[in-house]
């Protein structure tokens, strides 16, 4: 974990301390990648799927992007069928040459970057309220709610990310992050753990602030894709927030200042780089974009914030 290695974090902002708050994380030395065993689904896991699948259908239909929208209905997930990886893989594939890659569970910093690089997304295959997943943190107290949890699971996986991997743009930023972030941890420039280690946590950050919880300025055409339009100034295309039914509520009260549980700042990629995040609780801010194109471009004309010196 490139947590051990701290002698640059003095220039972090927000720091959390004990951020991962119990999650099993896998490594090269874990039997992290499986096979799904689709026939052996329960009952229990499909009802779970489609009771959240169903508490964000609207929701999401209201407040999420157009990237989003489109990217789902070309996908055609729904409700009534749980998500079979081998029939959903092609389908992302000739869309913006992803595959999915099965895993069992949260991979660490070495593992996740190496897949991404080779356009392959890991999912898992355990959702949230299940009996297998109490049974994996049986020892260990996380946040386990319909609304929320820390864990990647199946539905964060296919519902939050997968739609996105039908736009080839998207994919082939996310392709761009993966490779640097497999370049900066081979160490590719011959820094030293300590370097490869802050640099690396740059790179997490603003994957975190961006493609799992950002936000944008409401666009001029999304509401042709919903069926009833969206009243509030922004919209989101952060995957961490559109899996949960309580981050994309916090937001929508957020930018329509009913509440200030969580700040909404301007995205400035160095202040971004530079802010640690949590993966245990609703987030307390959100950046905003002005589009996915401005995203792409800020990154890609940004490369240097990621290649720190000392």
């Amino acid at each position: 974990m490139i947590e051990k290695y701290t002698k640059y974090d003095h220039l972090f902002r927000h720091v959390k301390p004990h951020a991962i708050g119990g999650i099993k994380i896998f490594t090269q030395n874990d039997p992290y990648l499986i096979e799904q065993k689709y026939d052996e689904v329960t009952d229990e896991e499909r009802q779970i799927w489609k009771r959240l699948f169903e508490k964000l259908i609207q929701p999401l239909d209201q407040y999420a992007s157009k990237e989003y929208l489109l990217g789902l209905q070309a996908l055609g997930l729904s409700s009534d069928r749980w998500p079979n990886f081998s029939k959903l893989s092609p389908t992302i594939q000739q869309a913006s040459g992803w595959q999915l890659q099965p895993v069992a569970g949260f991979l660490n910093e070495y593992l996740f970057f190496q897949l991404n690089a080779q356009r392959k997304f890991p999912v898992t295959d355990i959702i949230r309220q299940s009996k297998r997943f109490e049974q994996k943190y049986a020892d260990q107290n996380i946040q386990n709610r319909d609304e929320y949890t820390p864990e990647p699971d199946i539905f964060h996986d296919i519902r939050g990310h997968c739609p996105f991997f039908m736009n080839k743009e998207y994919g082939d930023f996310l392709a761009e992050i993966g490779k640097l972030g497999y370049d900066i941890i081979a160490d590719k420039y011959g820094w030293g753990p300590e370097l490869v280690a802050h640099n690396l946590k740059r790179l997490q950050n603003f994957a975190w602030w961006s493609y799992e919880f950002g936000i944008m300025k409401k666009q001029n055409d999304s509401d042709e894709y919903r069926k009833t339009n969206n009243d509030m100034d922004h919209e989101i295309y952060g995957s961490g927030i559109i899996s949960s039914y309580d981050e994309v509520m916090n937001v929508v009260h957020c930018s329509r200042r009913e509440s200030s549980t969580s700040l909404i700042l301007p995205f400035d990629i160095e202040e971004v780089v530079l802010t640690r995040f949590d993966y245990s609780d609703i987030q307390d801010r959100y950046y905003v974009i002005d589009s996915m194109e401005s995203l792409y471009t800020t990154f890609e004309n940004n490369q240097d914030l990621f290649l720190f010196k000392g």
